[in-house]
């Protein structure tokens, strides 16, 4: 994760590409004759020189000065492009407050100004200090408000940023599945943008961190095939040399990078030449760059077994991360340290660095508690301030409410000193006025009842919905809401009840190369057919996990289901599949479900089936199954009848016609795009109609 502030740096050097050099004292001694644009590229030339020495206070100066001056003289552009350089440097030098206390402000003028590329890039240090810092929530809510903003404008460099930004909150709390995932789809974003960013490097190196941890090797592999892609389009891109000093961190990483897989596939040969390229591009051993060389040329030498070699590794990486603050990092380090002694048959010392690493990892976990306590803390004072704000807009509103009721007051004596005058002056009315009155109070009785007959009516509607929502909460977690991530399998469903709770259902089971898949339409809709929903559903998962063949899941699920318990005669109609992914061979049966769609090059066509029964409605049927001997690369479309039979406002339904000439006409993506396509178009036919059944749909893909 180290590489972010490495390119940090790369692109404040890229910065000043276009401008001229020249020496310090030479820029100062011209400075004062300077107007313009070249008074401000001038100071900007100052600010790069400064970064070339240690001095901290000539530094910020001299992007002060750079700022100052692009604001005074209304340079919109370089005034957007001094705040982010501002950012950059409030970031790299881990000054949080003073980031956090400018960010706002900056962030809301790149917006006003247009600067998008520079607004991301803003927005995706503040969400990254947050979560360095400890305060992964907060993170990742503003990563979430970043991809909503950048999706709004369409913004791909946006929305690949926060899918990085959130990569990076997932991969802190140690979730590398959802971080792998977040990685994959902001480099997918990234990868469209001409030319390429220079931050996509960062996301790269994110990745492999990821898949190492996950000892996936083969999609490392793969990976780095992607990265030496975008390294040589890169150079093209921005018209630099390979050994340009920012490039060449990035180089150096790209091949640590590829040293990881290879040694990860038990490919030394390749490892050792990899690392040998790597060093190529290591130009001090102050770089974060060569401690990682040191780390797996220490690892390449345990693997071939040159323990002493090994030890020399490590030992010299020991010396330099002595002097970091990455506790961590030395955890990692002093771990590779206690496995060379032990190999080296150096207990003691082994007992001894294991000691060590307990001690940090308690001071970690000890520093983890402040950070989370600091981070509820922070959160604490956001929802203190909105209590505050609310007590204040509480007391305004009962000044308001008491300067009304002493208007009421004044206004009720002038009506009571009419009314007295009036009773003066119309005493002969009296009787009227007393019977008035009388029927004014049973009204008034009669209306309280009927007030307090209402309250009890509107509570006892709202714990209806609220059970009713609770329900639905129930149901949708009884689907699976997320798919398996392989290469060889394209499997996306989703489920819209037409009420609160719906009888629709779906679910799938992998068992080693055995993928088992069902969808299913129960009788009726609402809370009933979500009970029969939720018994099938259980049913399918535990049958499904004893490996039996779909007929044979359909039969058992038949006899349970209709036996004397189903006073209320339901049914569900199910579509049962078996796919073993090493051959694409489908083993299926279909209990009275609607006809799947089997899709491939320009074509789509319903499966015809045998007629089996839906399931419930009697005991003692055997259920037969048939077989596709290969499906791989076809699709395979399965739904309920909320699809086909949606109808709009006219009631006219959707039809099957028109679901297969949507298939036929559009280019297969995913099954999640082809899911969601379908959904959308439905929506469309609808055209603000209620939905008259539960909408499921399941597509699945075996990709060979």
């Amino acid at each position: 994760m180290n590489l972010n502030r490495c390119l940090a740096a790369v692109i404040l050097l890229c910065l000043s590409m276009c401008l001229f050099g020249s020496e310090t004292e030479e820029i100062r001694r011209l400075l004062p004759d300077l107007r313009g644009e070249r008074r401000i590229a001038a100071l900007l030339r100052l600010y790069e020189l400064s970064l070339e020495s240690d001095d901290f206070d000539a530094q910020m100066a001299c992007l002060y000065d750079y700022l100052a001056e692009s604001h005074r003289q209304g340079n919109k552009k370089r005034e957007s492009e001094a705040r982010r350089t501002r950012i950059i440097f409030f970031y790299n030098n881990d000054l949080k407050d003073s980031l956090l206390r400018n960010v706002d402000d900056d962030l809301a003028f790149l917006r006003n100004n247009g600067e998008w590329d520079s607004y991301y890039r803003v927005w995706a240090y503040l969400v990254n200090t947050y979560v360095y810092d400890g305060s992964v929530t907060l993170g990742m809510q503003e990563a979430e408000k970043m991809y909503a903003d950048a999706k709004e404008r369409d913004d791909k460099l946006g929305m690949g940023l926060a899918y990085s930004a959130m990569g990076n909150a997932y991969f802190n709390m140690n979730d590398m599945q959802e971080a792998s995932g977040a990685y994959r789809k902001g480099i997918a974003l990234l990868m469209k943008i001409h030319p390429l960013p220079m931050d996509l490097s960062s996301v790269f190196s994110s990745q492999c961190d990821v898949l190492e941890e996950m000892r996936d090797y083969p999609r490392l592999q793969a990976l780095t095939d992607l990265w030496k892609n975008y390294m040589a389009q890169l150079l093209i891109d921005y018209e630099i040399k390979e050994d340009y000093m920012g490039i060449s961190q990035l180089w150096a990483y790209y091949y640590i990078a590829c040293a990881q897989a290879a040694i990860g596939l038990g490919d030394m040969t390749r490892a050792a030449v990899r690392l040998k390229e790597s060093r190529k591009y290591i130009l001090t051993e102050e770089e974060d760059t060569y401690r990682s060389w040191l780390f797996y040329m220490a690892r390449l030498a345990m693997c071939e077994h040159r323990l002493q070699d090994a030890s020399a590794y490590n030992g010299q990486l020991m010396t330099l991360t002595d002097g970091i603050d990455d506790m961590a990092e030395q955890v990692r380090v002093k771990q590779q340290r206690a496995e060379i002694m032990m190999a080296l048959n150096k207990t003691g010392e082994a007992a001894t660095l294991y000691k060590e690493m307990c001690q940090i990892n308690d001071s970690i976990n000890r520093h983890d508690s402040k950070r989370k306590l600091a981070e509820m803390n922070t959160i604490f004072k956001v929802d203190e301030l909105k209590m505050k704000q609310a007590q204040e807009q509480a007391r305004l509103k009962m000044e308001q409410a008491e300067q009304q009721m002493r208007s009421i007051i004044v206004i009720a004596s002038i009506i009571v000193l009419s009314l007295i005058i009036f009773i003066y002056f119309r005493y002969r009315s009296a009787k009227r006025l007393k019977a008035a009155h009388t029927k004014l109070e049973e009204t008034h009785s009669q209306l309280l009842t009927a007030y307090d007959q209402l309250e009890e009516t509107t509570a006892a509607k709202e714990r209806i919905e609220s059970d009713l929502r609770i329900a639905r909460n129930i149901q949708m977690s009884m689907v699976p809401s997320t798919f398996p991530d392989r290469a060889d399998l394209d499997l996306y469903a989703s489920m819209t009840p037409a009420k609160e709770v719906g009888g629709d259902l779906y679910g799938f089971h992998l068992v080693g190369e055995q993928l088992y898949f069902c969808l299913g339409d129960v009788s009726g809709k609402g809370v009933p057919a979500s009970l029969f929903m939720a018994q099938a559903t259980r049913l399918f998962r535990t049958l499904a996990a004893q490996r039996l063949a779909p007929a044979a899941i359909a039969t058992q699920i038949n006899e349970a289901l209709s036996g004397e318990d189903n006073t209320t005669c339901m049914f569900v109609t199910m579509f049962i599949g078996l796919i073993d992914l090493t051959t694409g061979h489908l083993d299926f049966c279909n209990a009275g479900h609607n006809p799947p769609v089997l899709i491939g090059d320009g074509v789509a066509e319903f499966i015809e089936m045998i007629p089996n029964a839906p399931i419930g409605m009697w005991p003692g049927l055997e259920y037969e199954g048939e077989e596709i001997a290969d499906i791989s690369n076809r699709p395979l479309f399965v739904y309920t009848d909320g699809l086909n039979e949606a109808e709009n406002r006219q009631q006219e339904q959707f039809t099957d016609e028109r679901l297969l000439e949507i298939l036929k006409n559009t280019s297969f993506e995913s099954s999640e795009q082809t899911v969601e396509l379908l959904k959308d178009e439905v929506e469309k036919h609808r055209d603000g109609a209620e939905p008259n059944d539960d909408l499921t749909m399941l597509c699945v893909k075996v990709i060979k």
